[in-house]
C-alpha cells in the first residue's frame, strides 16, 4: 500500500499538477501523424482523482497543468491555448456528470472515451466558430469520434491502473 500523507492540499494538487504538466509536454514529442491528435496521458491523473472522489484536486490539476502546458510550448492565450482550455474544462465536466450518474455501472475507460471525444467535438467547435469554416459535419465528426477511441481507451486503462493500486491520501493531523 503506497500511503500519500499531506499537510493540505497544495501539496497534493503541485505534486501532481507538475506530474499531469509533465506527461502533457511530453506528448509534444510523440509525433502522430494528424495534427491536433494527441494521446492524453494528463488527463489519466485527472481521472484517477475524479474515481478517488477528488473532485476538486482534479479540477485543480487539470486546470493547473493546461496553464502550465500553454506556459512551456509558448502557446499561452493564444487560440491553441484556449481550444486545449475550454477542451480541458468541458471533458472534465462531461467525465465528473458520468462518473456521478453512471459511475457504479460503467467503467473508467467508458469515462475517458467520453471525456477524449468531448474535448475533442470542443476544439472542433471552437475551430468551424472561430475560422467560420464549415467542413462536412458528418464526417468530422465521426472522423473525430473515431480518433478519440484509442487515446480515450488508452488514458482509461492507465486511470483504472492507478485506481486499482493501493494508493492512499491520507490528510496529517494538525
Amino acid at each position: 500500500m503506497l500511503k500519500i500523507e499531506y499537510g493540505s492540499r497544495v501539496y497534493i494538487i503541485a505534486v501532481f499538477s507538475a506530474l499531469a504538466s509533465l506527461l502533457q509536454l511530453l506528448e509534444i514529442f510523440i509525433i502522430l501523424p494528424i495534427p491536433f491528435v494527441k494521446i492524453g496521458l494528463a488527463n489519466a491523473i485527472v481521472l484517477f482523482f475524479i474515481l478517488k472522489r477528488q473532485y476538486l484536486i482534479a479540477f485543480m490539476v487539470n486546470m493547473i497543468r493546461v496553464f502550465i502546458g500553454g506556459f512551456f510550448s509558448a502557446k499561452l492565450f493564444s487560440l491553441p491555448f484556449i481550444f486545449s482550455f475550454a477542451g480541458a474544462n468541458l471533458s472534465y465536466f462531461a467525465m465528473l456528470f458520468l462518473f456521478i450518474i453512471i459511475g457504479r455501472i460503467t467503467s473508467a475507460v467508458a469515462i475517458s472515451v467520453c471525456g477524449a471525444i468531448i474535448f475533442n467535438l470542443t476544439q472542433y467547435c471552437l475551430f468551424v466558430y472561430f475560422f467560420n469554416r464549415t467542413i462536412d459535419y458528418n464526417v468530422t465528426v465521426s472522423i473525430i469520434i473515431s480518433l478519440s477511441l484509442i487515446p480515450g481507451v488508452l488514458t482509461g486503462i492507465i486511470a483504472d491502473m492507478l485506481n486499482k493500486q493501493d494508493i492512499e491520501l491520507i490528510k496529517k493531523p494538525r
